[in-house]
């Protein structure tokens, strides 16, 4: 018995530094599931399918007021702010105690956007041999506002079904991408009229594009063959401009890119790009398209070539 008692409390010692390790352990397990999930290293950890949102049911009108197109490929078109369309029995919002402006409440429309975004899809798919995702909004803002929060985006619950299409959409198509390719682009477009020349950069100053820093460097953000750099490259005057500096107040990024770019744990590399009139006016639409196809192919080549080889 003394030489059993001996043996036992010489084991206490191993048994304490098991059980700290198991600990250890288990607080990592924790913290990728639990603290993670904003940022790439929970996105880099996902090695599993993540389940597909279940379909919801649909109507003609409910077609007509969130366009929708199926893609091929790990880029994802959104538009929340061009449309016109008037929603059957929703007034327009007012707004009551919100606070205006960027982040708040607004109902000016992005003129142009919705056409944009439709020549943008063709137009990659021109260059590509295959199709992005889109998700478009054709209601009108004063209605509706894809890019806010639900409880902020509309006030007459006969909205909601069209609030619920648009990012049901978003989150099915953000989530097959991330499933086939791991990662993927989405170029989120509106309108701005503080310079009818310029595009503002809109990542939450890196923030949304995270899992592209954390893959290839701060210069793929930044740089010269960063997409701000290769549409600048295309004759696109582009704010931020050096391409490190804060992005504009205002301009920095809303609901939508913070809601699916990379930071999160699945997300895409998200940018909202605020175009001034110049690039949103009928005339200058098939060229703008055209360019912007082209930055996407570029970037493509850079930075997503070969996902779907990596991913299978």
């Amino acid at each position: 018995m003394p030489f059993l008692a001996h043996r036992f409390s010489e084991s206490i010692p191993r048994m304490h530094s098991v059980l700290k390790l198991v600990a250890k352990e288990a607080f990592a397990v924790w913290s990728l599931l639990v603290i993670a999930p904003s940022t790439v290293t929970a996105q880099a950890t996902l090695t599993v399918p993540v389940p597909i949102p279940e379909a919801k049911p649909t109507s003609p009108e409910l077609t007509e007021l969130v366009v929708v197109h199926q893609g091929d490929i790990p880029i994802l078109i959104s538009a929340p702010h061009g449309g016109t369309l008037p929603i059957d029995g929703v007034p327009p919002r007012e707004g009551k105690g919100l606070k205006a402006g960027p982040s708040g409440f607004f109902t000016g429309r992005d003129g142009g956007t919705q056409e944009l975004a439709e020549a943008v899809v063709d137009a990659i798919e021109r260059k590509f041999g295959k199709r992005p995702y889109a998700v478009i909004a054709a209601s009108h803002r004063k209605h509706l506002d894809p890019n806010r929060p639900p409880e902020i985006a509309y006030e007459d619950q006969d909205a909601k079904p069209v609030y619920d299409r648009y990012h049901h959409s978003m989150q099915t198509f953000t989530t097959r991408i991330v499933n086939d390719f791991r990662h993927g682009l989405l170029l989120d477009l509106h309108g701005q009229g503080s310079k009818r020349d310029t595009v503002f950069r809109g990542t939450s100053n890196g923030k949304t594009v995270d899992a592209l820093k954390g893959r290839f460097g701060e210069q793929a953000i930044v740089g010269e063959k960063s997409l701000f750099g290769l549409l600048k490259q295309k004759g696109w005057k582009v704010d931020p401009d050096p391409f490190d500096d804060k992005e504009q107040s205002g301009f920095t990024g809303g609901y939508i890119v913070k809601t699916y770019g990379s930071h999160n744990a699945v997300g895409l590399d998200a940018y909202q790009l605020e175009l001034g009139a110049e690039y949103r006016s009928k005339a200058a639409r098939e060229r703008i398209a055209n360019q912007l196809a082209d930055a996407a192919f570029d970037y493509w080549q850079l930075y997503l070539n070969g996902l779907d080889q990596e991913s299978n």
